[in-house]
């Protein structure tokens, strides 16, 4: 009786392992970034909202872009009271705006701009700070959610004109790294920025990895996930761990 054979592939895992991590920068000792990552500090602020089940994945960018952007805070958690439970310190909620996925109104603009009010502001606009959260669609969602001071800040809406370095799932998807870059190219930052950003996200993590990077984007758009910014709607976090921001 002929025995049926049965074909798999090779499987490649998506999170690092524990045992063989930097401690620092949370990436396999093999691709340990620290004392690569070429940092800058840009007029604007960058808070980032991780999920916990984030931290140990292979593609994150959450901890390359907070070692990239010096006076930039990564906060692992679910859930925080407020803007400054968050940051850390006080801030002025009616300065910070949070990325924001929604679509944008105008397809020609690669940015929109919108109070908590929904009213659109004005390209011009100057932040002191900017709120990335950074999970999977569904992680994001929850948080947030979780988070209702979120709905009461500004909100940034992004266009890309660029594919994402890795396969999103939707048209609008960038890494968290790549949608920062992108907010600061809008914003009015030196676009060497945004430009180191991109090249050390695809050196430092995604060429690494591109066996993973590409059976991703094998995948059927409806099982991706997404990593970058916020949707327009995503648990009670913990309250999280603040990440020491560089010098």
């Amino acid at each position: 009786m002929p025995t049926s054979i049965v074909h798999r592939t090779a499987s490649i895992s998506k999170r690092v392992d524990k045992g063989k991590t930097c401690p620092a920068c949370l990436r396999p000792l093999a691709q340990c970034i620290c004392g690569t990552t070429v940092a800058f500090a840009p007029a604007v602020r960058i808070l980032i909202l991780q999920h916990p089940q984030e931290r140990y994945k292979l593609l994150s960018s959450a901890m390359l872009a907070h070692l990239a952007l010096k006076g930039s805070v990564l906060r692992v958690g679910l859930s925080w009271k407020n803007l400054a439970h968050a940051l850390g310190e006080e801030a002025d909620a009616e300065k910070w705006a949070v990325l924001f996925l929604k679509g944008i109104k105008e397809p020609s603009r690669k940015i929109e701009m919108f109070s908590p009010k929904n009213r659109l502001l004005p390209i011009t606009s100057h932040f002191s700070g900017i709120i990335v959260i950074d999970g999977s669609w569904k992680q994001a969602k929850a948080t947030w959610w979780r988070n209702p001071w979120l709905l009461k800040l500004n909100r940034i809406t992004l266009n890309p004109d660029h594919p994402s370095l890795r396969g999103q799932s939707k048209r609008h998807g960038l890494a968290t790294i790549e949608a920062i870059a992108l907010a600061l190219d809008c914003l009015g930052e030196n676009v060497a920025t945004g430009a180191s950003l991109r090249k050390q996200y695809e050196e430092l993590i995604v060429r690494p990895n591109a066996a993973l990077v590409r059976r991703q984007s094998r995948v059927p758009a409806r099982r991706r996930k997404f990593r970058g910014a916020a949707p327009a709607s995503s648990p009670t976090p913990t309250v999280g761990r603040p990440i020491s921001s560089p010098p």
